[in-house]
């Protein structure tokens, strides 16, 4: 819902009055000349803060034209600035005001609403909010203000200008806090209402926490690989006490309504724009694999009826001359993921698989190679499984082929071929699961552009005409508004971490 009214209360309480706004998901409060916390309402604010955060982690600048790109899931035909690493100014001030203005304090709100009304389901799923805002934050910059963020109001310590944490502490805080969320969360305790994600369904909040948790865990493993072992196990050790996602009707993913201006974040992009194509780098590696995904991932190219990727980085010119016509022969990205109502995914229970698979193999959970072989299994399984409608669709469509390639008997048969092509092999087991869970999480930009920046997998070729010294950028440098705001602290931090520019990495990337 549209909670200007309490928005405009939390930005009283954020350090240095940043203002912002977002896609919200019904109506505007009426009094919006009190904004006062004894107005606000946990499920009105649950509505907006999942929406909105969402929308974010999707935003076609921030989660496409950057990290698809950057990942080269995505590449783009026209206007290919971003896609050769030049990166939009505003975009960064909006993903920082946007993060900690609207999306961090509707959460904190909602934490501290949960609390003086003894309903600790809120604070529970406001802790796994908080937990998913402050990694994509940290993710992007490296170190940010943590611990005193979002405590402008006096009686939270009147804070407006906020140190920045160390990305070590903001990890080793943020899993602290999602064992929390775990212990809060409680199927039999007092229901929710507004949960635009989950139904209201606080067994799979507890999922997504544990979940979620593991993600991270694995994240900073190669710079702590005791607590990723002494966490891990105990989470995959107690399934009663720290349930995780167990098949894809568990995953984070907010579906659409489909009606402006609650449409899927590329859909309402494409309303106006045709910018955006399938790389060749990931379309080349799906057809080498005989993966069948491609078919859902992209659209034949309409002059050509092929599958054709266009090369990361291209110059505008050469992107619009490529094969001929780049727009008209070039691969769309493929109708589902554009669809109005098409989900905006978080978390998956085949993202899980991978992780699980890594562990196991690197001995954080229990189990070796056997046991890592299944879940590698399991999270292609569970990846064709995901897109069993689309391709079904394809499947059941007249035709035993598109785009110049055979048609798959079945989905199953589908997942079979590529767990047969791509087969567990001990030797080379981090390439596998690292390139298997790129593959999955087509759509998930910056978590694709994240998860390549720590394992290396699959090997990347920089941008053709890219402006960043032949490297795929890292990092997101610092907002320029910080830089007026809050400039000590951030001087502090710049100094601390390195070079504010798009090669300084983070705290967790020893690849």
């Amino acid at each position: 819902m549209k909670n200007n009214i309490y928005r405009l209360f939390l930005l009283v309480t954020f350090f240095l009055g940043v203002a912002a706004c977002t896609n919200d998901f019904d109506e505007i409060n009426n009094n919006v000349n009190s904004p006062t916390v004894d107005k606000a309402a946990p499920d009105q604010l649950l509505t907006n803060a999942i929406e909105s955060m969402t929308d974010r982690v999707h935003e076609i600048f921030l989660g496409h034209e950057m990290g698809s790109c950057w990942a080269q899931h995505m590449a783009k035909v026209q206007y290919t600035d971003e896609d050769r690493y030049v990166y939009r100014p505003d975009v960064v001030n909006t993903t920082w005001s946007s993060f900690y203005a609207a999306n961090g304090s509707d959460a904190a709100l909602i934490y501290k609403l949960g609390g003086e009304r003894s309903q600790p389901n809120y604070q529970g799923v406001a802790l796994v909010l908080q937990a998913y805002i402050a990694a994509e934050l940290t993710d992007l910059f490296g170190d940010v203000p943590y611990s005193q963020a979002w405590k402008g109001a006096g009686e939270d310590g009147g804070i407006l200008s906020p140190e920045y944490d160390t990305q070590e502490a903001i990890y080793r805080d943020i899993i602290a806090k999602l064992d929390e969320a775990n212990s809060l969360l409680d199927p039999d305790g007092t229901a929710i209402a507004g949960d635009i994600l989950f139904k209201n369904d606080i067994t799979k909040w507890k999922k997504f926490a544990n979940s979620l948790r593991l993600r991270l865990l694995l994240r900073m493993s190669d710079r702590d690989a005791s607590l990723a072992t002494t966490e891990m196990s105990k989470i995959v050790g107690a399934p009663a006490t720290y349930p995780i996602f167990e098949s894809n009707s568990d995953n984070a993913a907010l579906i659409y309504l489909g009606s402006s201006p609650n449409n899927n974040p590329i859909n309402e992009n494409r309303k106006s724009r045709d910018d955006h194509r399938v790389s060749k780098n990931l379309i080349d590696m799906l057809v080498d694999m005989e993966d069948d995904r491609l078919m859902v991932y992209a659209n034949p190219a309409e002059g050509i009826d092929e599958f054709v990727g266009i090369p990361n980085g291209l110059t505008s010119a050469d992107a619009a001359a490529y094969n001929g016509n780049g727009l008209a022969n070039t691969s769309k990205i493929g109708d589902y993921f554009t669809a109005a109502t098409a989900p905006g995914m978080l978390m998956s229970y085949a993202e899980l698989q991978f992780i699980l698979a890594e562990a196991a193999k690197k001995g954080y959970i229990s189990g070796g190679d056997a046991s890592a072989q299944t879940y590698y299994e399991n999270g292609i399984k569970g990846s064709f499984e995901q897109y069993r409608a689309p391709l079904q669709a394809v499947i059941d469509a007249d035709g035993t082929t598109l785009g110049g390639l055979t048609v798959p008997t079945s989905v199953d048969a589908a997942a079979a071929n590529v767990i047969a092509n791509q087969a567990y092999n001990a030797n080379d087991a981090l390439r596998l699961i690292a390139t298997q869970r790129y593959l999955a999480t087509f759509d998930q930009g910056l978590q694709t552009w994240f998860e390549w920046r720590r394992t290396g997998f699959p090997v990347l070729t920089p941008a053709v005409s890219g402006e960043n010294g032949g490297k795929i950028p890292v990092r997101v440098p610092y907002p320029q508004i910080e830089a007026t705001r809050n400039g000590t602290n951030l001087n502090t931090a710049i100094a601390r971490q390195g070079a504010d520019d798009l090669n300084t990495k983070v705290w967790w990337d020893v690849n």
